[in-house]
């Protein structure tokens, strides 16, 4: 008996002294995605410039090269500023773009204005193209926290003349930089899949834009012609480009860089007349009108650099164009086409149809494409999703169907053009904000080891609205009960999960991201995105991070009856 009374003591003292937000660092075999980019690593020995754990630090006045003079380049980095910092950007060393506000003299007006939190973590890409002949250099886009800001923005000043380096100018305050990665191409290339699959993608694709007249059977003086338009693209997007419903053609023009020597084979279904060329050697030719609507062609690559022309006549009044590629025996996939089986984030055009809010919580259900990415990547239709906003936000969306915080935003509520304008594709509602995304994986989970990816088991019941009128989402999780509610403050959300049930301990994700490191007791920062977190209610339970490769999470142990409370500031 003596033992028994012993043994409950020890385990009533362990309680009493654990700490419920001590972290414990758990290892996962989690992966990242990954990209055609390469790590840099800038010159630590850098006069004014220190090394720390999380990358390089300098106080003003400071310069710092980051990449040597270059024919073009798409770079990427974060950065974390105080409120009075000042840091430029040189881009070829002549063209000044202030960082913590993007402002670039003579630009046109921002897609997007992003505002942050002084001190945390922003993540910035630019893809960059000098000047080639008579046309200007080219700032193809520039994206902070992966919010669009410019977009083929032609810069002012002399065409031709020598590139310089990739400077950063510090001139007042504190930065720290860090995550630099570079490749020498003006947007996203091909790359190797971390499941060693050959994935295929054109960085930049010229186009030529021509009026057809006279309805020819095939066009074969491209030579002679004069294009209404030329510029730049992602993909082979004809809505991006024509003007009109048949009567045109485009060609098209890039460089694909081959990961892999072998065969590859590609297919094109088009209604129309086109060719694919590749190192000027046809390998899909359906330029007859009696070519069919599908086509399909082989050839032998060796890795490295080759040459890519699409030339495309639209006669028809169907614009489709659909342009496939496989390695070997694979699978066939996109090759920078506009898929139909793959939702693709187009950039917004039209006239915006937008959601004004007041005091009095808005709550807009809809389709939403997620996560927010770059302009012509791969993204998803999320189906289930919940848009909440009141006055100038903080706004957020919310997954119903996995209970995930997926972004939120600031200043104007939502653009729901593309879902009342005409009721057709793609029937999603927009941001109108700067938004800061997570990954939208699960809220809950059972699963100590490994955090899900999708959770069969969670089933949404209902959400209730308090005076004011906002919403504490309910959920089951095999039989447990939890809740969600979050609410909007000036400087960001505060957020919290209950678990109701009895007798289960459940685990909850906090916050996902790049990088995760703890600041002190309850405090986290974030890259990737650059957000903060406080934890500022946990009587039990416990805090975890858990570690991948290029991906952490911070997640919390909820035991039944209890609760969490925590604030992101953004």
């Amino acid at each position: 008996m003596a033992k028994y009374v012993l043994f409950l003591a020890a385990i009533w003292v362990t309680a009493c002294t654990t700490d419920p937000l001590e972290v414990r660092e758990i290892e996962t075999r989690e992966t990242a995605p990954t990209d055609d980019l390469e790590a840099v690593e800038v010159n630590p020995s850098t006069e004014g410039w220190t090394t720390a754990e999380d990358g390089l630090t300098a106080s003003a006045p400071a310069t710092l090269e980051l990449l040597p003079a270059q024919e073009a380049l798409t770079v990427s980095f974060s950065y974390r500023a105080g409120a009075d910092t000042r840091a430029t950007l040189l881009l070829g060393n002549r063209f000044p773009l202030e960082l913590t506000t993007m402002d670039l003299p003579g630009a046109e007006e921002k897609r997007s204005t992003v505002t942050s939190a002084p001190g945390v973590w922003r993540d910035v890409e630019i893809a960059y193209l000098p000047a080639r002949g008579e046309e200007p250099p080219l700032l193809v886009s520039a994206y902070l926290n992966n919010n669009l800001v410019y977009y083929q923005q032609p810069l002012a000043g002399e065409t031709g003349g020598t590139e310089g380096p990739l400077t950063l100018e510090v001139t007042e305050g504190t930065i720290s930089i860090a995550n630099l990665r570079s490749s020498e191409r003006a947007g996203r290339g091909s790359s190797i899949t971390s499941t060693g699959e050959v994935a295929l993608n054109l960085p930049l694709i010229r186009y030529a834009y021509y009026h057809i007249n006279g309805n020819p059977d095939r066009i074969d003086n491209w030579a002679t012609l004069t294009p209404e338009k030329e510029g730049y693209i992602s993909r082979f997007d004809l809505d991006g480009i024509r003007e009109k419903g048949n009567a045109y053609a485009i060609r098209f023009a890039a460089e694909v860089d081959i990961p892999k020597a072998g065969e590859y084979r590609f297919r094109i279904a088009s209604p129309s007349s086109t060719r694919l060329y590749i190192d000027d050697q046809v390998v899909v030719d359906m330029e007859s009108r009696d070519s069919g609507n599908n086509g399909e062609g082989k050839i032998q690559l060796s890795e490295g650099p080759h040459r890519v022309r699409l030339d495309h006549y639209q006669f028809s009044n169907w614009n489709h164009l659909k342009v496939r590629y496989a390695f070997e025996d694979g699978a066939f996939n996109s090759f920078s086409d506009i898929p139909e089986d793959r939702a693709v984030a187009t950039p917004m055009s039209g006239t915006v149809r937008e959601i004004a809010t007041d005091d009095r919580p808005y709550l807009l259900r809809s389709f939403m494409n997620f996560p927010p990415v770059r302009v012509y990547d791969f993204t998803e239709k999320r189906t289930h999703v919940i848009s909440v906003g009141e006055a100038d936000g903080p706004h957020y969306s919310y997954d119903l169907h996995n209970g995930s915080l997926l972004q939120m935003w600031r200043g104007k509520f939502v653009d729901v053009s593309d879902m009342w304008n005409g009721r057709g594709e793609p029937q999603v509602a927009r941001a109108l904000g700067a938004v800061v995304a997570f990954d939208g994986h699960p809220q809950w989970s059972t699963d100590t080891d490994e955090w899900p990816d999708s959770i069969a088991e969670l089933r949404h019941l209902r959400y209730d609205l308090d005076e004011s009128g906002r919403p504490t989402f309910h959920y089951d999780l095999e039989g447990s009960a939890v809740s969600d509610r979050i609410v909007p403050d000036a400087t960001g959300l505060t957020r919290t999960l209950t678990n109701t049930g009895e007798g289960t301990s459940l685990l909850t994700q906090l916050a996902s991201g790049r990088d995760i490191r703890e600041t002190g007791p309850g405090t986290f920062e974030v890259q990737g995105p650059g957000v903060s977190l406080e934890v500022t209610e946990l009587a039990a339970g416990g805090l975890r991070i858990y570690r991948g490769e290029g991906v952490s999470r911070l997640v919390a142990e909820l035991p039944a009856g209890e609760q969490l409370t925590y604030h992101i500031n953004f």
